[in-house]
């Protein structure tokens, strides 16, 4: 089995950094330090990660989509469900759902589908059973399509009637089926994850139709068949692996954010890369990230 290793290409650690995605459009990478409010972007380069800009939210942010319009700026998992954030760096709240659970759950991972939409899901902070969902953000109007969720985290589009859909505490990767409308028609398990690999967390497809797993825990991203079959590893020098995404002109480059959520200062200063973003050329390119349809203004 192929092993490759990667490597911090930002000297700049987050205490949770999340949700890399790559914009083919503006050339440049996009990334959340989730509990600091942040949304980062930075161009690539040969000598690594240029840090291009720095957007403050004033809240918890759990992922980052370009829309389609690069005038038109971001959409957002924010705290409490999906804001956009204008190339002025403005923020506009679009719907926030978990608002009414007064605190208790915040927005996590999430991605676009191929025809626009947004889908992110939620989490309670104390990780409660079964206290998140899972949403699809159409235009600015949001509806719950999953719930009974604990941890939602990595979506990974197959085509725009499936995709594949982490919730962490399940050790598995299951295949979610739709219908036009964005509706929920099927789910079921795709494989399971080893517990001795870590919990799976965000992912990438890439051009082969294979997922690369983030491993929290795991020291490591991993490339799995669709059946679940382990085809390669990417060491990682951080336990914490939160995500993962294809990126570079060519998108050959595995970028990989990794944390430090929980640390003491002692366990931070023996893991001087947790919280960097990684990066590494596998050989396997992937396919461009979708884009938000903007609905209104």
């Amino acid at each position: 089995m192929p092993t490759y290793q990667a490597e911090a290409v930002l000297d700049d650690r987050a205490e949770h950094a999340e949700g890399p995605l790559w914009d083919d459009v503006r050339q440049e990478l996009l990334w959340v330090d989730l509990y600091a409010g942040l949304v980062r972007r930075a161009g690539w380069s040969s000598d690594g990660l240029d840090v291009i800009a720095t957007h403050g939210l004033g809240q918890a942010v759990g992922a980052v989509v370009p829309c389609a319009s690069p005038d038109d700026g971001w959409v957002v998992a924010s705290e409490f469900g999906f804001a956009r954030l204008g190339v002025d760096g403005s923020v506009r709240a679009l719907a926030e759902p978990e608002r009414a659970n007064g605190g208790r759950t915040r927005m996590n991972d999430g991605c676009c589908d191929p025809l626009g939409r947004m889908w992110a899901g939620s989490m309670a902070h104390d990780r409660t059973p079964g206290a998140g969902s899972l949403y699809r953000l159409d235009g600015d109007r949001a509806e719950r399509v999953l719930d009974d969720v604990t941890i939602s985290n990595g979506i990974a589009w197959r085509d725009p009637e499936s995709f594949h859909y982490v919730d962490t505490p399940t050790r598995r990767v299951d295949l979610v089926e739709v219908d036009p409308d964005g509706r929920l028609v099927g789910r079921r398990t795709a494989f399971g994850i080893a517990p001795s690999l870590g919990a799976p967390d965000g992912m990438a497809v890439d051009a082969e139709g294979c997922l690369w797993v983030a491993l929290w825990g795991g020291s490591a991203v991993v490339r799995f068949s669709p059946s679940g079959e382990v085809l390669a590893r990417v060491d990682v020098p951080a336990t914490q692996v939160s995500s993962c995404c294809f990126g570079g002109p060519d998108l050959s480059v595995l970028f990989v954010t990794t944390s430090r959520e929980g640390f003491t200062p002692e366990r931070s200063a023996a893991e001087p890369h947790a919280g960097k973003v990684f990066a590494v050329r596998t050989g396997v390119a992937g396919l461009p990230a979708d884009r938000f349809a903007v609905s209104g203004s």
